[in-house]
């Protein structure tokens, strides 16, 4: 029987919640949550004590060089992975990361580069392709169920996270935003069902300066907006397929598809490529849409399947399905789609990937 590989968490906010329970339940055939820590050294122990995990770091050095330690799971902010990353891989360890994998395309050309050289495996999320949702979407698409895929239109049109979190500041800041933030969701779904980028280009803008946190504790204070809060990007398709992209925390209402993928012989509509399950439409040339089942599991909020897949990719010596290169190559195309913006240029990408391999169909 394989030994479970020993996660360590480093930072402990909102998201840490639905990783601890499902480190701790679907997934801990693979994985022993054994440690966590975090720069307020109370939020450590809080989880610490409400989810028995063994093991609390006074700091993050402290984690690091403990040698039961297998891989740590970065949840910290977007402007600390790089940092955090970095000093994981220079530790030894495994490193899975929240997305982005670092604020710049740059750093994470550094931080792959790296893991390869040392041996180490680098993951960054997110995996919610790898639920029900997008995989049974990408398998219509690659069995021809709409013909050759000749277009897409992505949106991500919400209004500004300041209505209910309760700490939104950094989402309004450097590596965030609905580009950075939101933007590896959909961008990795559409990877998943039609392919990688090869060019962009794009316009961006700041609607509201200021942002007011209607939500508690802080209800009433203002934020300063750092980022653009509304994008809009073409997307060109290493297969020569065109794709639309808006990103934006500024809309209230909106009747828009979440995600669409066009071809020849129909079309596939898909609900929120950010949740593992949903509803998949088809319509065949001249028909009207058609409800399809989903085919595969992880239809509930599954987050930690990627690090799950990373922690099976370790014992048998394969590549995981979220591998930093599928990351990297999201982070490129989401800063040529700000580059672009800001030079009104078309920007050609150069980092070239696969698709990640497909989940497996349930045993019948």
């Amino acid at each position: 029987m394989n030994r479970k590989q020993n996660v360590g968490i480093v930072g402990c906010g909102m998201i840490a919640d639905v990783y601890i329970r499902n480190i701790q339940s679907v997934f801990s055939d693979r994985l022993h949550l054994l440690g966590v820590s975090s720069r307020r050294r109370e939020s450590a122990w809080r989880y610490a004590q409400k989810y028995g995990i063994a093991r609390c770091y006074d700091s993050y050095e402290q984690m690091l060089a403990d040698p039961e330690i297998d891989i740590v799971l970065n949840l910290c902010p977007p402007d600390a992975h790089f940092a955090i990353n970095m000093q994981a891989l220079e530790a030894g360890k495994h490193v899975y990361c929240e997305k982005p994998l670092a604020a710049r395309y740059q750093q994470g050309v550094q931080l792959l580069s790296y893991a390869r050289a040392q041996n180490r495996y680098l993951c960054c999320a997110p995996d919610v392709p790898l639920g029900a949702l997008i995989q049974t979407a990408r398998k219509l698409v690659q069995d021809g169920k709409i013909g050759r895929v000749v277009g897409a239109s992505v949106n991500l049109v919400k209004p500004g996270v300041e209505t209910w979190h309760p700490n939104p500041d950094f989402l309004y800041q450097p590596g965030a935003g609905p580009l950075m933030d939101m933007g590896p969701y959909y961008l990795t779904a559409l990877l998943h069902m039609a392919g990688p980028f090869q060019s962009v280009c794009a316009m961006d803008a700041i609607s509201f300066p200021t942002r007011t946190i209607t939500s508690q504790p802080r209800r009433g204070q203002t934020i300063q907006v750092r980022v653009p809060t509304y994008v809009n990007a073409l997307l060109q398709l290493s297969s020569g397929a065109l794709a639309t992209f808006t990103a934006t925390f500024d809309v209230w209402k909106s009747k828009l598809p979440w995600l669409e993928i066009y071809g020849s012989e129909g079309t596939l509509s898909i609900s929120d490529p950010n949740l593992f399950g949903g509803t998949i439409e088809i319509a065949a040339p001249g028909g009207e849409y058609c409800s399809v089942p989903l085919l595969f599991p992880y239809a509930d909020n599954s987050r930690g399947l990627g690090l799950c897949d990373m922690a099976r990719a370790i014992t048998m010596g394969t590549e995981a399905r979220t591998d930093a290169a599928f990351a990297l190559h999201i982070l490129e195309t989401m800063e040529a789609i700000a580059q672009s913006a800001r030079t009104g240029r078309k920007i050609a990408l150069e980092t070239q990937c696969r698709m990640p391999e497909a989940m497996p169909l349930p045993q019948s």
